[in-house]
């Protein structure tokens, strides 16, 4: 059977921005993803922002820089979702819907995962889908190997590679993909920031 892979890439997007755009068709594209479903949460578990823009106004804007790609999905499941958005919620709840022949590649930014240790359920995460790890401003990769053991056998460092190997995505277990994507020098703080 043919696994149909699809991505995951949350944040805040407070705004969503140009940069943002670039990374998800990079990683689309390098990983051979059928689509690229952005992920506006509702609150962040590890932000506490008091300056936070209302949830439906960052979907609204998500759903708007995305127009223009077909592969790009605005997803409101964690919009919806009330409370903390926790990442192995949204996980099972896409899995569930579409099935057992999507595969779920989960993003995040090399900053975020070295706190995976603090989130919600974080190893069944790790077992339920493939995470691809971005580059971010202030990090260096070489961080990764500070994270248990069991978590560095998962890791693949592609680095020096556009795409993953044959056989890196295995039919058993799940691996954590370690990417240098382009990395544009613009962040949301920016943008809020110069408005």
């Amino acid at each position: 059977m043919s696994l149909r892979r699809v991505g995951v890439f949350g944040g805040t997007f407070d705004p969503p921005h140009l940069g943002h755009l670039i990374l998800a068709e990079e990683i689309r594209e390098a990983f051979g993803l059928a689509e690229m479903y952005f992920m506006p949460c509702n609150e962040p578990p590890h932000k506490d922002r008091d300056d936070l823009t209302d949830a439906k106004h960052r979907f609204a804007m998500v759903v708007a820089a995305t127009l223009h790609n077909p592969a790009f999905v605005a997803s409101p499941i964690e919009v919806n979702r009330a409370g903390k958005s926790f990442s192995i919620d949204t996980v099972r709840e896409l899995q569930e819907t579409m099935g057992d022949d999507v595969e779920i590649v989960f993003v995040t930014g090399l900053d975020a995962f070295l706190e995976i240790e603090t989130w919600n359920e974080y190893r069944e995460l790790l077992d339920l889908c493939h995470v691809v790890v971005v580059s971010r401003p202030g990090h260096g990769f070489d961080e990764v190997a500070k994270l248990p053991k069991w978590i560095g056998e998962r890791v693949v460092d592609l680095r020096d590679n556009e795409a993953p190997p044959a056989g890196q995505f295995p039919d058993e277990g799940r691996r954590v993909f370690l990417s240098d994507a382009v990395h544009i020098d613009l962040s949301s703080t920016d943008v809020r920031e110069r408005i």
